[in-house]
């Protein structure tokens, strides 16, 4: 890796990481990288959100050419990631969660596909578990009927048609595409069209901010693509922490937050209390879930 702190020059490529108390990934994501660093001017940013665990020390100590932002209190995934962003001045930014690992050349082949195509604004790669299985990183927009639908039968039933919809099950993965939205756990962003949505909304402390910020892509005209010709590997919920409860009422704040501030001004707003209605169910079942769990 280049010496960072003595080359001053915009650089091409920031990766943003913010990490919460994951440590152990946060090390496995970090080697991961210099192991297999893009062939550009580049630079790695760790956003800390007040981890206990010693993060902070431990990046200072063995990662001196990583740019640490040491935040005094946890204050979100999106906001910690818009600390990387208004630091920087890279010509993309990669947001990458600290239990991600990436491959040889996985880096350069997402910044030369966004530089082959000036009109997209964000892609996402193909995101696989460390089984070898893909995630359903590229989704749709729901509807706020089929983001109901989905809220209860997914667990219930996971093969329902509002679900397969959603998450876009059946489609051809093997060949670019353009999508509605793509996971925020591995995500590259051309940083003009950044300048042209803005950063991140901090008001979803966690989970939704990524399909909030491809929708604003597509209203003002960047496109949003899946590229599965790069592949990433994500450990799922890895960098959330194990408070199942508390993670699925932030879940269904967000997707409240992301149907209010979008449909408030339409007669879609008629549905919001049948979307309150079946987001505090799921969280129920969530705290019954997690009782029964306890029990055994």
């Amino acid at each position: 890796m280049p010496d960072l702190k003595e080359n001053n020059k915009i650089k091409d490529l920031t990766i943003s990481i913010v990490s919460y108390n994951s440590l152990d990934f946060l090390r496995e994501c970090l080697d991961s990288i210099l192991e297999n660093p893009p062939e550009l001017n580049y630079e790695i940013m760790v956003v800390d959100n007040a981890s206990h665990d010693g993060t902070v020390e431990f990046v200072k100590n063995n990662y001196p050419e990583v740019v640490l932002i040491a935040n005094n209190k946890n204050i979100g995934f999106a906001a910690a990631n818009n600390r990387a962003i208004e630091r920087s001045h890279s010509k993309y930014m990669l947001l990458l969660n600290s239990d991600c690992m990436v491959y040889e050349k996985s880096l350069n082949n997402l910044v030369d596909f966004m530089e082959s195509r000036p009109g997209i604004g964000i892609t996402g790669p193909k995101i696989i578990n460390n089984d070898e299985t893909i995630q359903l990183s590229c989704r749709r927009f729901p509807s706020m009927f089929n983001a109901a639908a989905h809220t209860i039968l997914t667990d219930i039933f996971p093969g329902n048609p509002f679900s397969k919809k959603y998450k876009l099950i059946g489609i051809d993965r093997d060949e670019p595409r353009k999508v509605d939205w793509v996971s925020g756990s591995c995500m590259i962003i051309r940083r003009e069209a950044l300048e042209d949505t803005g950063t991140l909304d901090e008001r979803y402390f966690m989970y939704v901010e990524d399909l909030d910020i491809c929708y604003r892509m597509w209203q003002k005209k960047w496109e949003v693509y899946y590229n599965p010709e790069v592949k990433i590997m994500h450990h799922i919920a890895g960098s959330s922490g194990r408070g199942k409860i508390k993670s699925s009422f932030r879940m269904q704040r967000s997707v409240f937050h992301f149907f209010w501030k979008n449909y408030r001004k339409n007669w879609r707003i008629v549905l919001i209390p049948l979307l309150i209605l079946v987001l505090g169910l799921r969280v129920f079942l969530s705290i019954i879930k997690s009782f029964f769990s306890k029990k055994k």
